[in-house]
């Protein structure tokens, strides 16, 4: 009880200090080991979706006209529209009910389902900041087999995106242009990319990567990452059994919803672009996104340590669906913001 005191005064105190904003619809909530619940009936009835159960009561669903969402019980893993994401806490079954935490409800299902209740838009984005992960003494992850290096790919699309930004109208931002690492080491080096983003006021900040895993050279696919939402814990600290929420609420928490929004718009676009395994959208503590003034995501778009998608990743060809993917999912981001955008104020006539 007391750590729930704390929780709701810190919560209190940001909300106060203008760190964060939410517009969420009042819905009736329950305490479920210490977090804070919604029904999926609830959340249904104020997103104006169809809530079902199947007939063992598992798998439950929200639907609509225009979008389907799918859930089970006990479960971080659900689809929206057909995309992978991942809840910051797992669903719970209860008499026959399905409960999502609030803060998934609020910074989840909101965003993807209806931004327009998400609170006022950021403004339409104009600056865009890329991130090339990694450089110069750090070359990321490595495909020794082949002699593919992250820094060196990250790069290569990063100057695609830019062309293609710039034709589009955007102004850019590049945190790096060449095959350095800013800072002497990682914790410096990281937050120095965000501090370039924030110094050029940029309205989006994109970070490319590509993944990795030791001794698999089998595993594939594409993921989005964004900040963890204020006070849940990150995807992967679910499979380490180590809760590693914060207590602080970090300067990307003030644009949850946004980063949420802007996570799905370039999944999908990844997914429709590059064909790859859709390892999902996920939530971390990542230490490049942590300052941001402005939504942010870092991309790992493929696997280097399988040969045949580290091939894929090392063409021009591959190289340049990526960085369409990003164009195509910013682009939709900016419609979704303006769709929501209230209509200027015709002045009264005296």
């Amino acid at each position: 009880m007391a750590s729930a005191l704390v929780l709701r005064a810190a919560a209190l105190s940001a909300l106060l200090c203008g760190s964060f904003l939410s517009a969420a619809p009042a819905v009736p909530t329950q305490r479920i080991m210490g977090v804070d619940y919604v029904s999926l009936q609830a959340a249904g009835d104020a997103l104006g979706l169809r809530a079902t159960s199947s007939l063992l009561g598992r798998n439950f669903t929200l639907s609509g006209p225009s979008h389907r969402v799918d859930l089970e019980v006990n479960s971080r893993d659900i689809l929206v529209d057909g995309l992978r994401v991942f809840l910051g806490d797992p669903t719970v079954g209860r008499d026959g009910r399905l409960y999502v935490s609030r803060t998934d409800f609020e910074f989840r299902l909101i965003p993807f389902l209806r931004p327009e209740m998400a609170g006022p838009p950021p403004a339409h984005p104009r600056i865009i900041a890329i991130d090339p992960g990694h450089g110069g003494k750090d070359p990321g992850k490595q495909n020794f087999r082949l002699g593919i290096m992250e820094k060196t790919c990250t790069l290569q699309v990063a100057f695609r995106l830019k062309r293609l930004l710039e034709a589009g109208g955007y102004k850019v931002v590049m945190t790096r242009t060449d095959d350095r690492q800013l800072e002497p080491d990682k914790v410096a080096d990281l937050p120095r990319r965000a501090e370039i983003a924030n110094l050029a006021h940029a309205d989006l900040f994109v970070s490319i990567h590509f993944n990795a895993i030791a001794n698999d050279t089998r595993t594939t696919g594409s993921e989005v990452y964004s900040f963890v939402p204020e006070f849940q814990r990150s995807s992967n600290s679910w499979s380490d059994r180590k809760d590693d929420s914060l207590r602080e609420v970090s300067p990307a928490n003030r644009q949850d919803a946004w980063n949420a929004l802007f996570a799905h718009a370039v999944h999908r676009q990844l997914m429709s672009n590059l064909h790859t395994m859709d390892r999902g959208e996920k939530i971390m503590h990542l230490a490049v996104l942590r300052p941001l003034r402005c939504p942010g995501i870092l991309v790992e778009s493929a696997f280097l340590s399988n040969d045949s998608e580290a091939r894929r990743v090392a063409t021009p060809a591959f190289q340049e669906k990526i960085a369409a993917a990003f164009l195509a999912g910013i682009n939709d981001y900016a419609r979704i913001l303006d769709s929501i955008r209230p209509a200027p104020q015709k002045p009264t006539k005296p």
